[in-house]
């Protein structure tokens, strides 16, 4: 049964249209929820020197579509099931006005895209921004700049660790504007308005408790920097809340790491719309706030350290250096996970399956270089991650169902990457009382990792761990899992570090019991 759903959960919604003001809206599209397909309709409304043409259609093809316009030259434009100006107004305080474009995709509650342009000549790009379930930015005055800052929200937590969509609460992000009035743009600078982020916390846990908002709770203290502050406050939750976010306190604690960092290369100087994927850690020294950024600009990725000197943001020099195609995802390399370490600096799980099959290697940043680091507990305990990971990948592999079938050869080529995964993770099973039968193992991932220990001659590494078996039934690469905690116990002799036991043991505290 449900541990916290309640009729709270609802104030979620209007929790989320809080976090906008009324704005003065320029004619919108028509009704959305029209049975029919409408014919196309197009009307016009200026904007500062600009005339916005909107085209709409309803829900159904063409897409509507909006465009800034002067004379017959379309200066740019956005398109979408449904599309929308949100403001039409100076926000930088430079005597231009800024427009808002908003758009659609159809669905439920998600998703929206926001588009700022300042309607100078010609007009520049200041913001794009998905906003996936909030259908509008508000504007307010946070600072002593005369630029207005905008609030939208961050929806990581939807839908995660259990939780419906109704349960779900998102973090409030803000867009400050930054550099000269020529040349600056919004970015997302949420961590230096923490006071933002507490005010909607304390929104959250108002009234009658849901989980959304004990989450909001939590990762708030934990994104401005309070983590004891953030252990008090789950101690004093509910025992279902406070097992609830102890199981997912590591995946939680991960995933916040590139809050309000995710814009550090593009105020670092990269394109707004390069692709990128990063952490956020202390990586140099403890105590430092910085971000290891994978960010693809033309045909190439680079990996950089980025850090921030008084108010800009500093991009080190190249760490790594990739040939990138036409999906980011098929780079096959990105760092994975940070882990704290005892000196209070962080290190990284690189992810590598630029082979075909998947490996772990641990590394040591600094702002110069990328280290390896083999003969290190993490680098030995990576060995282990990476091999299990690699048996999963293949075996789940084998069950999927392409289109056309795989010819003989191909299905000989699968099942050799199998035999191989399974020669070299087959050792590993006489540290272990578990019982895990390898050819079986179609599920093994982990989205964050600990060291509870980590001395000189002893270490421990941590992570809750999804692991799931094939069975007669399983008719595709998806195969289910349980969630485990994964616990590997080293020790450093005359030949290194070796582990000397590893152990899977179920995990409690799951926000729905059965």
């Amino acid at each position: 049964m449900p541990s916290l759903l309640s009729a709270a959960a609802a104030r979620v919604f209007a929790a989320a249209c809080l976090m906008t003001i009324s704005l003065a809206l320029l004619p919108a599209p028509a009704n959305a929820q029209a049975d029919e397909m409408a014919p196309v309709r197009t009307s016009s409304h200026g904007c500062g020197a600009y005339t916005i043409r909107l085209q709409e259609n309803g829900f159904g093809d063409p897409p509507d579509r909006l465009s800034i316009t002067r004379g017959a030259k379309v200066y740019a434009s956005v398109e979408d099931e449904r599309v929308a100006v949100d403001f039409c107004r100076d926000i930088t305080g430079d005597g231009v006005p800024e427009i808002m474009l908003s758009a659609f995709s159809g669905g439920a509650h998600c998703c929206f895209t926001h588009t700022l342009y300042s309607l100078t000549t010609p007009p520049r790009r200041l913001l794009e921004v998905f906003s996936a379930h909030s259908d509008s930015l508000s504007v307010r005055q946070l600072d002593s700049t005369p630029a207005l800052e905008l609030i939208g929200a961050d929806w990581r937590f939807a839908y995660a660790y259990g939780m419906s969509f109704a349960e779900s609460a998102p973090l409030p992000v803000v867009y400050a504007f930054q550099g000269d009035p020529d040349g600056g743009r919004y970015v997302d600078d949420s961590r230096a308005f923490p006071g933002v982020l507490q005010a909607f916390a304390r929104r959250m846990n108002s009234g009658e408790a849901f989980s959304g908002g004990v989450l909001v709770g939590y990762a708030t203290r934990l994104v401005v920097g309070r983590p004891d502050e953030a252990g008090a406050y789950l101690q004093k939750l509910p025992p279902t809340s406070r097992e609830w976010l102890t199981n997912y306190g590591p995946d939680i604690r991960q995933s916040l790491g590139d809050f309000g960092r995710w814009d550090w290369p593009t105020r670092a100087g990269a394109a707004a719309d390069a692709r990128r994927t990063g952490l956020g850690g202390s990586f140099s020294a403890p105590g430092t706030r910085e971000y290891l950024g994978l960010v693809g600009q033309g045909d190439t990725a680079s990996l950089r350290l980025y850090q921030p000197q008084g108010r800009q943001i500093v991009a080190g020099p190249v760490l790594a250096q990739f040939p990138l195609g036409r999906e980011f995802s098929d780079l096959g390399w990105w760092p994975a996970v940070t882990v704290r370490r005892a000196s209070g600096r962080d290190d990284v799980l690189i992810r590598d399956a630029r082979s075909g099959s998947v490996r772990f290697a641990a590394a040591r940043v600094t702002p110069a270089a990328l280290t390896e680091l083999a003969a290190d507990p993490l680098g030995v305990a990576a060995g282990l991650l990476g091999d299990l990971s690699r048996v999963a990948q293949h075996v789940a592999a084998s069950h999927a169902r392409p289109s056309p079938p795989r010819s003989a050869a191909q299905t000989a080529e699968v099942q050799r990457r199998i035999q191989a995964a399974l020669t070299r993770a087959t050792p590993w099973l006489a540290l272990t009382d578990a019982d895990v039968p390898l050819e079986r193992l179609g599920n093994f991932g982990f989205d964050a990792l600990e060291m509870p220990l980590d001395t000189a001659g002893q270490a421990q590494v941590t992570a809750p761990v999804s692991v799931g078996f094939t069975d007669d039934k399983t008719d595709s690469q998806y195969v289910p899992g349980e969630r485990m905690t994964l616990t590997i116990d080293l020790t450093r002799g005359a030949g290194g570090w070796a582990v000397t036991r590893w152990t899977l043991t179920p995990r409690t505290g799951e926000l729905y019991r059965e």
